[in-house]
């Protein structure tokens, strides 16, 4: 990012961009309170609360003007980023989209010609890698990861919706189809959960043989493992559906309240820069993330997608209309800490599929409903 912003102001005399890392996802609002926010902010997809109390400028005015922010140009799963109801309030700045990463060297030898397609088949697969005195698969730790196998089993992030609504559900057919193939993977030994920086470390080893992710960890899955072996992508696998669904996660754009209209006018000026396809084609290739707009997906070269599994993977999911961004209500946080608990006691055996997944509904209501709250 730092070299982006660089490249922006060697060539914009009348705009100058400050980088301040701080966690702008929740000192926002204090900032926004003080009277001193940052002209422009980068958030995570809990936003919902942002514009429930009014702190964010729509974007809608300036996209209305624009000819590179357009529906026509940036992939679906970006634009409904952040979209709540018409109004646009949080412009993705890094799309991640979940991907398993393998070592390909360890599925030849286990005699694995394609990385799996189906559930079944990474089941399959993972009994074939055991053989092998490798711990098959590593998981992150996290709820968000296993939710692209739930919409793969037909289920849905929030009541009969992906991104709106007032009720969770969890409690059905893909929910028990989900908790139970994750259970299975655990008990027979054959998955483990794991952080991230565990994950690649024990990837890069060779401890495990595949590793779920993210297009936000393929650059630091490859600079780990150093190049001893060939690292393979693949898009999450298809659950009773036969469809590969994905989840658009990622920071994103906003634009305080409180700011003069000159300042929002200046961050304009880099939102458009940044989506330029020159900026997207720079930023896919140095960190894996899959461009935003079709323009610079038209301009990736084909060779470098060759060599580079992991972003071609994201390609794939983020210009699947199985791709959904996370919900923006208010209380989905509370949602999926709730989602953490019963998935992850469910897996492991600590309660019952049946009695997880009816305390999760149960409490998911209640936060949605606003009725109780963390």
């Amino acid at each position: 990012m730092t070299t982006m912003v660089n490249n922006f102001n060697a060539n914009h005399r009348s705009v100058k961009v400050s980088i301040v890392v701080t966690k702008a996802s929740t000192r926002l609002l204090a900032a926004i309170a003080a009277g001193d926010p940052p002209t422009l902010a980068e958030i995570s997809h809990y936003d919902g609360k942002y514009v429930k109390s009014g702190a964010l400028v729509p974007w809608n005015s300036y996209i209305a003007k624009s000819s590179v922010v357009t529906q026509a140009n940036m992939l679906p799963p970006v634009w409904r980023n952040g979209e709540v109801g018409a109004s646009h309030y949080r412009l993705e700045t890094d799309v991640k989209l979940s991907e398993v990463f393998y070592n390909e060297s360890l599925f030849a030898k286990a005699g694995i010609s394609a990385p799996p397609q189906t559930d079944a088949q990474m089941a399959t697969d993972a009994a074939k890698l055991k053989t092998l005195g490798v711990i098959p698969i590593g998981w992150k730790d996290s709820s968000a990861h296993i939710l692209p196998t739930f919409l793969s089993n037909g289920g849905s992030m929030l009541k009969g919706s992906n991104s709106v609504g007032h009720s969770v559900a969890f409690d059905n057919a893909a929910g028990r189809a989900t908790f139970s193939y994750f259970h299975n993977l655990y008990a027979a030994g054959e998955l483990q959960f794991h952080h991230g920086t565990t994950l690649r470390a024990d990837f890069a080893s060779g401890k495990i043989a595949m590793i779920d992710g993210t297009s936000a960890g393929y650059a630091k899955v490859l600079i780990a493992v150093g190049g001893a072996f060939k690292v393979g992508a693949f898009v999450e696998p298809a659950g009773s559906t036969g469809i590969h669904y994905n989840l658009a996660q990622g920071l994103g754009f906003v634009l305080p309240k409180a700011d003069t209209s000159a300042q929002r006018a200046a961050a304009w000026t880099f939102i458009q820069w940044w989506f330029g396809t020159k900026q997207q084609v720079a930023w896919a290739e140095t960190t894996g993330y899959a461009p935003e707009t079709r323009a610079a997906i038209a301009a990736l070269p084909t060779s470098f997608l060759a060599t580079h599994p992991g972003l071609k993977a994201s390609l794939s999911a983020a210009e699947s209309p199985h791709t959904y961004p996370r919900p923006v209500s208010d209380s989905y946080a509370e949602v999926q800490a709730s989602l953490d608990t019963e998935f992850f006691n469910a897996v492991t055996g600590k309660q019952s599929i049946s009695s997880a997944l009816s305390t999760l509904q149960s409490q998911g209501n209640s936060y949605m409903s606003g009725a109780s709250e963390l």
